[in-house]
């Protein structure tokens, strides 16, 4: 970032200036990854939380910004590299949570990210203060949101924090805009060899209910080939017994 030059009243005013007449909150960077499992279920990296407060609770991987050394988006980045061993992924800055009494060790203001990983990209290992870091697949029921895990169930009063509300904004927000955005792309398996019908499973993953394919194969030539922003490869896959054309995804 470009550097303003400050007169010389200004440089005064700083040199003087008490910044300690402030109280001054801790943030934090967390991220909702998320990513489709095997049989195109929502699924969700928690780290178990190895130091208090909650500890031993699941949570969504996260830490503290290193204030001077980083923005709020490196410290993200950072984040998601500690718990997956990936960069260069879907990141995208969610909201700020700043509500009293979020953190019981003093004012903690979170800014939460979202990020969409295919699940082949997933190194997944807990970090330095965390005990352990799994996928849960997300089924919600008549209570709200239970996940579930290779060998545990939780619920959302179950996770640290307030990350339940965190978790839940970040899966509305996907469905809300995942009509006109290009998210479910950074869910596919190989962006450079993909079936309509692929495409199809993960918009109805995210949304929770069924599409009809003839609609859906419509909307994806109209706003996705006829604009260049995928291409037709030529190239054809059996599927369900049926020939099925190959996509990619133009080069962003």
């Amino acid at each position: 970032m470009k550097q303003r030059r400050s007169n010389e009243k200004e440089k005064d005013f700083l040199k003087s200036y008490d910044a300690s007449k402030f109280e001054r909150p801790s943030v934090t960077a967390d991220v909702v990854i998320l990513t489709l499992d095997e049989s195109d279920e929502l699924c969700i990296l928690l780290i178990k939380r190895g130091e208090h407060p909650f500890r031993g609770s699941w949570a969504i991987p996260g830490g503290f910004l290193h204030a001077g050394e980083e923005s709020i988006d490196e410290a993200a980045a950072r984040e998601l590299r500690t718990e997956t061993n990936i960069d260069d992924v879907y990141l995208k800055q969610l909201y700020t949570f700043g509500s009293l009494g979020r953190d019981p060790r003093t004012t903690v203001i979170s800014v939460a990210y979202t990020a969409l990983v295919p699940k082949s990209r997933l190194d997944i290992r807990p970090g330095d203060d965390a005990s352990d870091a799994k996928l849960f697949r997300i089924k919600y029921d008549v209570n709200g949101i239970l996940f579930f895990g290779e060998d545990v169930t939780i619920s959302e009063e179950d996770l640290a924090f307030d990350h339940s509300e965190i978790i839940r904004m970040a899966i509305t927000r996907l469905r809300n805009r995942i009509d006109y955005e290009d998210d479910a792309f950074n869910l596919l398996r190989d962006r450079e060899e993909f079936t309509i019908s692929e495409l199809k499973r993960i918009h109805e993953t995210i949304k929770n209910r069924s599409l009809d394919l003839p609609n859906f194969r419509k909307a994806f030539l109209r706003d996705y080939v006829a604009t260049g922003k995928v291409t037709d490869t030529g190239k054809t896959v059996i599927s369900k017994g049926k020939p099925a054309r190959l996509y990619a995804l133009a080069e962003r």
